[in-house]
């Protein structure tokens, strides 16, 4: 039995350059080329590019799904949470179906490409319930001869599990990784400053109350 298809919707993400932005999770996407080729202990050890401090951390399972869902992709899910979907051409809307998958993997970065094979593969963590934390998640959106104003083969998302270790590099993959922006951080400076305001406040109080004692 399959479990979690919803009806498609328009895809809501936002293309910011080499950043995708989902409105709904408060999410930016990293582009998984910025990642093509690096384990996931390089990215968490910072081999080349300093992401961790630069406030970008693996994605998680549920988020990744979240991600194709709010790109208008319909998943379906097996009981164990993993996500897939396979497209049929001869399916009502299909059309629509595929522009949204070749969109968001535009958006992504397509980390492979032959003539008008596209695909674009990348590693995330797994959420601590019910699945092993240990266990690294790896998706695959590809799509199989695309013509844009034309018919067209097929495209398929899947999400596979303990398929890779966090040593592998892999050229044509990269890390999903994302940075949550419904905070904003508050500036270094701002901090001393109002330390700094409340210290005043407090001197101001005890001689207000020791000039009240005075006259008593």
């Amino acid at each position: 039995m399959l479990y979690g298809t919803p009806a498609r919707a328009a895809s809501i993400l936002t293309d910011q350059g080499s950043i995708t932005y989902d409105p709904d999770t408060k999410l930016q996407w990293l582009d998984i080329t910025a990642t093509a080729g690096l384990s996931y202990n390089d990215v968490l050890t910072n081999n080349g590019v300093n992401f961790v401090q630069n406030g970008w951390r693996f994605a998680t399972d549920f988020e990744v799904d979240q991600l194709y869902r709010h790109a208008g992709l319909p998943l379906a899910s097996y009981p164990n949470g993993q996500f897939f979907y396979a497209s049929d051409p001869m399916e009502p809307g299909y059309a629509a179906l595929e522009h949204d998958a070749f969109t968001l993997g535009s958006q992504l970065g397509w980390t492979s490409q032959a003539g008008n094979d596209f695909s674009t593969n990348a590693f995330f963590d797994i959420h601590q319930t019910p699945r092993n934390p240990a266990i690294l998640g790896f998706t695959t959106l590809s799509i199989i001869d695309y013509l844009e104003n034309g018919p067209d083969s097929s495209f398929i998302v899947d999400e596979a599990l303990d398929s890779i270790t966090k040593n592998d590099r892999i050229a044509t993959a990269g890390a999903m990784l994302v940075r949550d922006v419904s905070v904003v951080p508050i500036p270094g400076g701002v901090i001393p400053f109002a330390a700094i305001l409340l210290g005043l406040t407090s001197i101001n109080l005890w001689r207000k109350r020791e000039q009240d004692a005075a006259r008593a």
